[in-house]
């Protein structure tokens, strides 16, 4: 039974009980009169003689009834009013909340219930809000997933496809006497091993970012002097990126001054190593000349962070592209759609942000791409 019609079936309860406590009560209190209005008593035929001999006879009491009785009815019409508007405010909210799961089964995530009085129902209506709202931002989040996985699978396939070609191609020239001479042969073989190197990096990389992806890589956390650290990472590869046609160059401006060794940030240096060439191999990978140049500056915020600045004067990207370059496989610009895996800077995201930093993209004012780290300061000196 609903909880509409337990309410009216209780509210006919109420008022029969009423008019017939009021009835007897009425008979009860005649009875009482009549019984102590005389001196001595009486039994039911000297009541039933007074009665008929009363001056107004039955008829009195006729009238009384019929106006009782219109009383009666309008305490029950006004008390049924009450209960109907009681009804709808319990039903409507009810009502909502039921369309909303309906609406939810649907998949429309975006619909909002958005109850506005202040009752009982107002929290459950709010929660169901907030639970919608969750559910789409989750909805949202795996579509969005899903696409960069889709995109990684074709990228993936198609920069391990590349090596695979050449590799195959080498070795059907070899097989099929192509390389008739010792030096022609030197050549495919060592052709035949940088590719290989390059199917093995690929693999590397794609294996890093899963352990990534699922937070089951660790890292070894140790305060470092962050200075020293850095500046010890690029002396050491520095010289192989010169002979690559990147030159790297530290540099202050009024923006980024120089930073003290004294700075102390948690970091595991290996895998800060990592960060670097990753961000170094997307500028060197994505140089539109002979020889490019990257910017290296190193600056304490205002807001307590160490900031990591690379900024090389390749092809830039989109404005609309900075948000998205982090993204496992994403090539921004057709300019910038040359070799490589395009995990590089996704796993330099992930590894930042386990290290308690972030990553992000910036547009100079020269030109190119600037890639900042940014990794909170620690307080005391390093381990």
């Amino acid at each position: 039974m609903t909880i509409k019609n337990q309410l009216f079936i209780s509210n006919i309860r109420v008022v029969l009980v009423t008019v017939i406590g009021l009835i007897l009560a009425g008979v009860a209190i005649r009875i009482a009169l009549l019984l102590f209005s005389g001196d001595g008593g009486f039994d039911i035929r000297d009541l039933m003689e007074m009665r008929r001999h009363h001056p107004e006879g039955w008829s009195g009491g006729l009238k009384a009834f019929v106006v009782f009785t219109l009383f009666v009815v309008i305490i029950s019409a006004i008390n049924n009013l009450l209960t109907f508007r009681l009804m709808n405010s319990i039903v409507r909210p009810l009502k909502a909340l039921c369309e909303g799961g309906r609406q939810l089964h649907d998949l429309n995530l975006a619909y909002r219930i958005n109850y506005k009085k202040a009752d009982e129902f107002r929290p459950a209506c709010d929660a169901f809000d907030e639970m919608a709202a969750k559910l789409e931002a989750a909805a949202v989040e795996h579509q969005k997933n899903e696409a960069n996985r889709r995109e990684l699978i074709a990228g993936i396939s198609h920069d391990l496809r590349t090596p695979l070609t050449s590799i195959k191609g080498y070795l059907e020239g070899l097989e099929a006497g192509v390389a008739s001479t010792p030096a022609m042969r030197e050549k495919y073989f060592a052709t035949i091993k940088n590719k290989t190197a390059d199917l093995e990096h690929i693999i590397e990389q794609l294996f890093l970012f899963s352990k990534l992806d699922m937070d089951e890589f660790p890292l070894t956390l140790r305060r470092v002097a962050i200075a020293p650290a850095f500046r010890n990472i690029i002396e050491e590869i520095a010289g192989e990126y010169a002979m690559r046609g990147l030159d790297i160059h530290t540099v202050e401006t009024p923006q980024h001054s120089a930073l003290d060794d004294d700075a102390v940030v948690l970091t595991d240096t290996l895998y800060l190593r990592n960060v670097i060439i990753n961000i170094l191999e997307n500028s060197v990978t994505h140089k539109t000349k002979e020889r490019g140049n990257l910017d290296l500056c190193l600056s304490r915020s205002d807001s307590g962070t160490i900031a990591l600045r690379f900024a090389d004067d390749g092809p830039g990207v989109a404005a609309e592209a900075l948000d998205k370059i982090f993204d496992a496989h994403y090539r921004a610009d057709p300019s910038r759609n040359k070799k490589g895996s395009g995990l590089g800077l996704a796993i330099s995201s992930k590894i930042i942000e386990r290290m308690g930093g972030t990553c992000r993209a910036e547009l100079p004012e020269a030109g190119g791409l600037a890639i900042v780290i940014c990794l909170p300061v620690q307080q005391g000196a390093a381990a």
